[in-house]
């Protein structure tokens, strides 16, 4: 029979092992041995003592505690598999290593070591609850950082895509429920209670994730807002960023497409556009506070502001007229096309005379006669003593010129002259209203021109030419016509686009003349935006189909920008001026005398107070230090250097993301330990 000893040491072995029934047995059989022998002294410690093997507690030292807060973080890291795991791991090596419990198979040293593990941490959550949850929460928050960094997080996901509270706390509630199912489930030690594991895991994960994102908002934001006034005046340049990142932010474009913006205004002859325009909403309302709350870069914005858009006029004068390569004004086009013309006429008209042969001016009488009826014979034997109208007496003029009723006109220079003289009666007769004497003097022109031409084929080539030269000065009025609102941009396209190219250049001057003129005309100031009246759908079509070839684009552009700018300096400058004063008188409440009068009266208290609240005044907001950089930074016409400045910005933000990410994917995870003691 075993002794008292034996027995002793038999229940220590089991209770490090964690066999329970094991330890209870013996437990009994040393109390019955005691019962038996009163007098027989026991060799048992205190806290072994067989009346209360509950108390057996080998692992209460500091090899113990640090095995308990090891085996919390597996516990979490793993979503409550580690008893699991160590199980089958002592099962599987048991026959070449002795790991663990023994058994006759796998699963039966499965089945004890598992219950084995399981006691353990029974124990550990009693007797040594502190480095237990400790260890868990730390597994948690390793994993979570794990999930973060490996990109598994859809918490993280969402942040780092920049979207916004509901965005993320959707993510969390997701990731909440996967992450408390799996930890709920894994907790449980067998089917059913893994089931009901895994929904109070589920249940409290999206609890938890629901909550934690407007959660940490709130309390980040509140003590940002808390400690923004008392740090900011100290660290500018971290509040300038800070204050720049939520711009670029919002303004949804990246370092690179702003960059990009500025450069593309710079190769179009627009250097002065600003960061602040380039980020177009978000950079216009970011100056408002530059220009209407007392700083000292105040004063240097406004006159950078009302300089640029003084200059508006000239601009959108010098890219219309180099969008549509129109670079003089349309009357010196006319004259220059028709003076160039009238030298080509004449040297084609005069070597044209030069090769004529004689003329053949029957078909011209006969015309003439045509009205004139009987003609010649009307000359010999008059009818009777009435006068010609003045449309007979214009063609009887025109026939003497060719006939005294016995010969005709054979030389071309004589008929031409006779032309140039028909020409002008032709010019006196519209010039006077008189439509039908103009008509009949013009179909007797067409019989002299084509007699001309019979004579000499130089001389068609020369109308040819002078015709189209003509068509093209005519381009110029076509333009100026096509400008005035009753004209339907549709039709003016079809015209333009039935033009040579010629007629079109001719025509693009005479169009773009008038509007440059207008936009010149406009009163001067900063808040006369003169490029507003050239984005009205009828200019955007006409200025598409009839700007210079390649330049419609760039024409756009520019006008566009110079929208943008004009944008930009009304927000900033532009409106009431009831906010400006409200700033101003603000600043000078600053200086009370209030506080000086109560210290020379020895009224502390009182100067205490009103002191407090003008610091608390001061420090309502962004200081003026933080305002004028963040000003400097905004009016920035220089691409690279705004680049830089974004760039480095939006890597802080990136790491301030990152970290924020990681803070809410670890508590996420945290919730875990909370999980595994609840789940059964």
């Amino acid at each position: 029979m075993a002794t008292l000893d034996q027995l002793s040491n038999a229940l220590i072995n089991a209770d490090r092992a964690g066999d329970v029934e094991a330890a209870r047995a013996l437990a009994a059989e040393i109390s019955r041995m005691r019962a038996a022998s009163p007098e027989t002294p026991s060799t048992l410690p205190q806290t072994q003592q067989p009346s209360e093997p509950q108390q057996v507690d080998a692992r209460d030292n500091w090899l113990g505690r640090a095995d308990t807060f090891i085996r919390g973080v597996a516990d979490t890291m793993s979503f409550g598999l580690a008893d699991e795991i160590a199980a089958g791991g002592d099962a599987l090596f048991n026959p070449l290593f002795e790991t663990g419990q023994d058994g006759g198979s796998l699963a039966e040293r499965y089945d004890r070591n598992l219950k084995a593990q399981r006691t353990t941490d029974e124990l550990d959550a009693k007797k040594r609850m502190a480095e237990r949850l400790t260890g868990q929460i730390l597994g948690a928050v390793g994993g979570g950082v794990g999930l973060a960094r490996n990109g598994l997080s859809a918490t993280t996901n969402a942040i780092k895509a920049g979207k916004g509270l509901a965005g993320v706390t959707k993510a969390s509630v997701m990731e909440g429920s996967v992450l408390g199912g799996a930890q709920g489930f894994g907790s449980g030690e067998d089917i059913q209670g893994r089931l009901s594991g895994l929904g109070t895991g589920i249940f409290l994960g999206a609890g938890t994730g629901a909550a934690l994102p407007a959660a940490t908002t709130a309390i980040g934001g509140a003590v940002k807002g808390a400690t923004a006034p008392l740090i900011a005046p100290f660290r500018p340049a971290a509040y300038t960023d800070k204050a720049l990142r939520t711009y670029l932010q919002r303004s949804g474009k990246t370092p690179e497409q702003i960059a990009g913006i500025m450069r593309s205004a710079v190769d179009d002859g627009q250097s002065m556009y600003t960061l602040a325009d380039a980020m177009g909403n978000a950079g216009q309302r970011a100056l408002v506070p530059v220009t209407r709350t007392p700083n000292d870069a105040r004063q240097e914005v406004t006159d950078f502001l009302v300089r640029r858009q003084m200059g508006q006029p000239q601009r959108l004068a010098n890219a219309l007229a180099e969008g549509f390569d129109a670079p003089q004004t349309s009357d010196r086009v006319t004259r220059g096309l028709t003076q160039a013309r009238d030298v080509e006429a004449d040297a084609l008209y005069t070597a044209a005379r030069r090769e004529a042969g004689a003329v053949n001016v029957t078909p011209v009488l006969e015309r003439i006669d045509e009205t004139l009826s009987p003609g010649a014979n009307q000359v010999v034997s008059p009818r009777d003593n009435i006068s010609y109208d003045t449309i007979e007496g214009s063609l009887a003029r025109v026939r003497r010129m060719m006939s005294d009723g016995n010969s005709q006109v054979t030389d071309f220079n004589t008929l031409f002259r006779a032309k140039l003289d028909l020409d002008d009666m032709i010019a006196r007769a519209e010039a006077q209203g008189a439509g039908n004497r103009a008509h009949y003097l013009t179909q007797v022109k067409r019989e002299v021109v084509r007699a001309l031409e019979d004579a000499s084929p130089a001389f068609r080539n020369a109308n040819d030419t002078f015709a189209s030269r003509s068509r093209v000065i005519d381009s110029v009025a076509e333009g100026q016509a096509a400008k005035s609102g009753r004209v339907r941009a549709e039709d003016s396209i079809q015209q333009f686009n039935a033009m040579t190219p010629d007629q079109q250049q001719a025509f693009r001057s005479g169009y773009v003349d008038p509007i440059i003129a207008d936009i010149e005309s406009l009163p001067m100031g900063p808040a006369t935006n003169r490029a507003r009246g050239l984005t009205t759908p009828k200019y955007e079509q006409q200025f598409q189909a009839f700007a210079a070839p390649g330049r419609a684009e760039q024409l756009g552009n520019r006008i566009g920008r110079e929208n943008r700018m004009f944008e930009t300096s009304n927000a900033a400058l532009g409106n009431s001026r009831t906010a400006d004063n409200l700033g101003d008188i603000d600043d000078m409440a600053n200086f009370d005398p209030a506080v000086l009068t109560n210290l020379l009266t020895g009224n502390w208290k009182q100067a205490a107070l009103t002191g407090a609240r003008q610091a608390f005044n001061a420090g309502k907001g962004l200081p003026p230090r933080v305002v004028e950089r963040v000003g400097r930074s905004l009016v920035e016409t220089d691409p690279n250097q705004a680049l830089a400045t974004l760039n480095r910005v939006r890597g802080q933000q990136v790491s301030r993301d990152q970290l924020r990410a990681m803070i809410l994917e670890s508590m996420l995870q945290g919730s875990n330990a909370g999980i595994a003691r609840i789940s059964p």
